[in-house]
């Protein structure tokens, strides 16, 4: 559990026994959530993605399902996510992410805490995921119970992130080994401040790196892709004027679910075999195919004015800010766009430009 909490970036996760204290009288709930659940029960998907049907016939039967108390639920694992530093109030393009520290930690803990307790239950236990904007139990209180934080002054504090973090838990019938509370912070060694931590030692966060961001903008991204050389033109050739568009139902996905690749690449692809394979993924493809139906949002009726620049810094600056590690922007000829969707219906393309990023 820590070690997939970690791989999914997480900056600290423990584990407890559940104690009653963390348990809410009164639960919070998401007010979003109906909406979310009608567009679920009511869109139809345009997607050749193996085990789709059986993805949305789960989620249907998950949105049908009342969550109720949390019987039998004995641990708790909670997942801390630390922010970068505040924005500045007129740094460059971040204007969107103004005051949105919290709901972004949040939001990052909020994705691998619903992974991990999907793959908890597809391992036989029962598991919830608790977030900011929806849970049962008090985060705070498990913090504490959990050795992720203290409170200080009246804060949730942690010794080396201080107050810039968000949380989310899972509390499950799966038994964890439990982590001890921290100490106060007037009680911890000095050596846990020491030389190591100011110069780095085996770790490799210290004080010098610890907050991201602190010595860049988020419009120019972690990199320093600023002393990269640019040209005009890809250094690949591409014959854009010969380039065929192909329906949606050539690519070898689909291909390979159609028979057309073979009969053992078509057992492959059965049920998305070939993403679920990997333990984490049969737990992250079923949350993926929700975003299938919540991927094409509906325009607002009136269309903001930004130029092209203040556009451009707004789009990278927020993709940095929420933790992508490279951002572009370009041109979206037609030639890069299928001929007909999965549907078989004809896509004519309404994008001309496009937004790159690798994470």
């Amino acid at each position: 559990m820590k070690s997939f909490g970690y791989f999914a970036d997480a900056a600290v996760v423990g584990t407890c026994l559940l104690p009653q204290a963390a348990l809410l009288e009164t639960s919070l709930r998401n007010p979003e959530l109906q909406r979310l659940a009608h567009a679920l029960q009511t869109r139809q998907t345009k997607t050749l993605a193996a085990g789709i049907d059986g993805i949305m016939a789960d989620l249907r039967d998950s949105i049908a399902t009342q969550a109720g108390p949390l019987e039998g639920h004995s641990h708790a694992i909670v997942l801390l996510y630390e922010n970068p530093r505040d924005p500045g109030a007129d740094e460059a393009g971040c204007a969107w992410v103004q005051g949105a520290q919290a709901q972004r930690a949040g939001l990052l803990a909020a994705e691998t805490a619903v992974v991990l307790a999907e793959y908890i239950r597809l391992l036989g236990y029962d598991a919830r995921a608790h977030t900011g904007a929806d849970a049962d139990v008090d985060l705070n209180e498990l913090a504490v119970a959990v050795g992720l934080a203290t409170v200080e002054e009246g804060a949730l504090h942690h010794p080396y992130i201080g107050t810039r973090f968000g949380l989310a838990a899972i509390t499950t019938s799966f038994a964890v080994a439990p982590d001890q509370p921290l100490a106060p912070m007037a009680a911890q060694p000095k050596s846990a401040f020491g030389v190591k931590w100011r110069l780095g030692g085996a770790t490799r966060r210290n004080a010098g790196n610890a907050v991201p961001f602190a010595r860049r903008r988020f419009v120019d991204g972690a990199h320093p892709f600023e002393t990269l050389k640019r040209v005009e033109t890809p250094t690949t050739y591409i014959d854009a004027a010969r380039v065929a568009r192909v329906p949606k139902r050539a690519d070898m996905f689909a291909r390979a679910q159609f028979g057309d690749l073979g009969r053992a690449v078509q057992k492959g692809a059965a049920g998305g075999y070939y993403a679920r394979k990997a333990a984490p993924s049969m737990a992250q493809r079923r949350a993926l195919g929700a975003f299938v139906l919540l991927q094409d949002g509906v325009p607002a009726p009136e269309r903001a004015v930004i130029a092209p620049r203040e556009a451009a810094d707004l789009v990278k600056a927020t993709a940095y800010w929420l933790g992508c590690d490279a951002v572009g922007i370009s041109a979206c000829p037609d030639w890069t766009w299928y001929s007909h969707d999965a549907r078989g219906d004809v896509i004519n393309p309404p994008h001309d430009q496009a937004i790159s990023n690798h994470h």
